[in-house]
Formats: C-alpha cells, structure tokens, sequence
C-alpha cells in the first residue's frame, strides 16, 4: 500500500496516515482522467500512485508530480482553491481540487468560488467536513455550510457519501458537467 511505503521513507512535511480521508482520495483520482489537473493538500498527494508515481517521488510534500498532474502543495490552503481555479482557467480540462474545513473558512475560498462563478472555470471543490468535538482547539469555523456557500454562487452542488463509490460517481459527473461545482461530503467524527 502506497500509504505505508510512503510513511516508512519518513517523509517531511507528510501528515500520514489519511483514516477517513482513504475512500475520498481514492474515489476522487478515479473519477479524474489522469490529464486532468489534481491540486491536494499534504495528505491526499499519496493519490498520485494511481497514476503511476513512484512513492518515493512523494518525499518532498511540497515538491510537484506534473507529469502526473498533480500541483506542489501550498502553505496555506485556503489557497488550493485559488490554484485550482487559475489552472483551470488555463488548462482544457476540469481541474479538482480538495478542501477540508478550515481551507473554507477563510477568504481564499470565497474569491475562489466568485472567480470560478464569473468566469465558469471547469473546477471541482472536494470539501470534506469533519465535525468538531467540545475538544477542539478551535470552535465554530463557518456560518454557513460549503456547500449553501456555493450555491449562492450559482456554483452547481453535491453531498456525497465518503465511499470510494460514491465519490468516484460525484467527481466524474461534476468532471461531465464541465462548470464550476462543489462535492461536500461529511465525515464521521473519529474518537
């Protein structure tokens, strides 16, 4: 499993293992050609071994896989979805890029969105929400889902379930639609 080949090179900066993050990596590189452009945080890089890169390529969490289309990760990430926008807007093809909730509370994100919506750049936000305990460092980050966010937008959405299945199915028919689109999917607060 390239998740442990990966984890026993000691990689640095790579917050291994994914837990509930598995299926939705899986699921979301599936649904994508392996042309399209794939924009990740730290976590979900190790799904550029379905297109072929070596595990050991994925070492440096901030260096690039372009040939394998996968864009160097970014020190904030509320910046991934400015990126995925501005590759889209560049590239043919849909480009997907995966949030989680604190990359969708900030201001990044909405710039992302209006960009997207203004100039219907063929990108897919993966968003995956992980509810937050009364132990969490930090409290309510968004007064609004990610998703209502986007349809005020006009930004076309979906709620999938966090199964390979499922987001495979959701990421290849926003892929399909060819507009800007929102994939959020809730996960099970881990104990």
């Amino acid at each position: 499993n390239a998740e442990a080949t990966i984890a026993s090179l000691s990689p640095t900066p790579y917050p291994l293992p994914l837990g509930p993050l598995a299926p939705i990596v899986e699921g979301a590189f599936n649904g994508m050609n392996k042309t399209d452009w794939i924009v990740t945080g730290l976590r979900e890089r190790v799904g550029a071994v379905l297109r072929g890169c070596a595990p050991e390529r994925l070492v440096d969490g901030y260096a690039g896989a372009r040939p394998y289309r996968v864009a160097p990760v970014s020190d904030a990430p509320g910046n991934r979805a400015l990126h995925a926008v501005g590759l889209a807007l560049g590239s043919s093809s849909p480009v997907l890029c995966f949030l989680g909730s604190a990359s969708t509370a900030i201001g990044n994100f909405y710039e992302a969105l209006n960009a997207a919506a203004l100039s219907g750049a063929p990108v897919i936000f993966l968003v995956s929400l992980m509810p937050l305990g009364d132990d969490a460092p930090v409290g309510t980050q968004l007064a609004a889902s990610p998703i209502s966010i986007a349809e005020s937008f006009g930004i076309h959405v979906q709620e999938a379930k966090p199964t390979i299945k499922a987001i495979q199915a959701a990421v290849a028919k926003a892929r399909k639609n060819g507009t800007p689109s929102l994939i959020q999917v809730l996960l099970e607060r881990s104990t």
